[in-house]
């Protein structure tokens, strides 16, 4: 394993973790499609989810199975931690027929290489792990009972090892700076495209002595009436005078990744409305902050969100965040943790989330948020960024 990102007894930890609840979930072989589970269970981290690939987790093997293209086993040979020998890749010959699919290559080497194996977790919902890839591995395992695991190792993930959270607090160093570059650059006249351009150099080379990863998502500038929408794409379209702008991004280090959103206005003098709404944004977001410690839920840090609403007259019906980690495309959140109504399960110490108050409202727009780290009694800020409405004169 080439420059590794964790030690060996990390990684075999993180194994025991999901062996574990596997045999909790009664099932003898789990099938990895989930690319941010793979990389954190084997440290492959290639573009090469684009076609069917599995980490083969066996309570009775020592280490996973990677299995994936043939032309990407090289790649997932340097990044993982297991050999060569826990490296398969599948002929060429399968990819993008439509007469046989990959999934029919693996469900054959599943069946040779753990004839035994009878109950079969798979991930129900993961982006990259489609129905006909199902149907294959069903067709050549007519013997498995295919059972639904999604989220068995999200859940897993959560809770961050030293090691991971300095890799968070890396990401923190380099959103950071983007949000410098994006605020910076942001004026009358100037093309959205532009200041996207120099927040991908901000990202991916930082002024820092590391390096940055892609993020799951791209850099997203909500102005004027597309500030009504949460996640749109960026045009080349210039910003105005008297126009309210959002900013949303991310830093990511060895694919950890920490969320930053601020705002700012152009010109001298904001509405009334966002004025009124930033005031309850930065109040809220000390609110949430205060509740934050282990053991508190979802449900309790929204609480302390929507009492700050009330008082103010407004409404947001979207949750104000979830637990971040690894972000590969095209997703950063752990899928597991919302910070919503409902929530009631205690958070763990060394949880990351990203807390994010966005108002989007008719019109116009604004978002606030932070990633902090839970702790026992409170929770570290990973990044330190001014939080007031930036207005430029």
């Amino acid at each position: 394993m080439s420059d590794p990102f964790f030690t060996d007894a990390e990684y075999a930890s993180r194994l025991q973790k999901v062996k574990h609840r596997m045999a909790e979930a009664s099932v003898d072989l789990l099938l990895v499609a989930d690319a941010n589970n793979i990389f954190w269970l084997t440290g492959a981290a290639d573009w090469s989810f684009y076609t069917p690939q599995f980490v083969i987790v066996s309570l009775q093997d020592s280490k996973p199975v990677w299995i994936g293209r043939a032309m990407d086993a090289p790649g997932a040979a340097l990044t993982t931690w297991m050999g060569n020998d826990h490296v398969i890749g599948y002929p060429e010959d399968y990819v993008m027929r439509r007469d046989i699919h990959p999934s029919d290559y693996i469900g054959e080497f599943v069946a040779k290489r753990w004839p035994s194996a009878r109950r079969i977790g798979y991930e129900s919902d993961s982006y990259f792990f489609s129905p006909r890839s199902l149907n294959s591995l069903i067709a050549k395992l007519p013997n498995g009972v295919f059972v639904d695991c999604d989220l068995l190792v999200n859940r897993a993930r959560v809770v961050k090892s030293e090691t991971e959270i300095q890799y968070h607090r890396e990401a923190a160093t380099i959103v950071q700076g983007a949000m410098h570059v994006a605020q910076d650059m942001i004026q009358p006249g100037v093309r959205q495209s532009d200041v996207i351009a120099e927040i991908y150099k901000a990202q991916i080379a930082p002024d820092a002595p590391f390096g940055g990863d892609i993020t799951a998502l791209c850099p997203i500038i909500l102005a004027g009436e597309k500030a009504s929408a949460a996640h749109p794409a960026w045009t080349d379209e210039k910003f105005i005078d008297n126009q309210t702008v959002a900013i949303e991004l991310a830093g990511a280090r060895r694919h950890y990744t920490t969320g930053l959103a601020r705002t700012l206005h152009l010109g001298s003098n904001p509405p009334d409305e966002l004025t009124h709404t930033a005031a309850a944004v930065e109040e809220g977001m000390s609110e949430v902050l205060a509740m934050v410690k282990t053991g508190v839920s979802g449900a309790d840090i929204h609480a302390s969100w929507q009492q700050v609403l009330n008082r103010y007259g407004l409404r947001k019906d979207s949750r104000i965040g979830y637990s971040i980690g690894i972000g590969l495309p095209p997703d950063w959140g752990e899928h597991v943790i919302s910070l919503r109504p409902g929530e009631h399960e205690p958070i763990e110490t060394n949880t990351t989330l990203h807390i994010i108050l966005g108002m989007w409202m008719k019109g116009w727009g604004m978002e606030m948020s932070e990633t902090i780290v839970v702790q026992p009694q409170g929770y570290e800020c990973l990044t330190q960024f001014p939080r007031s409405v930036t207005i430029k004169r």
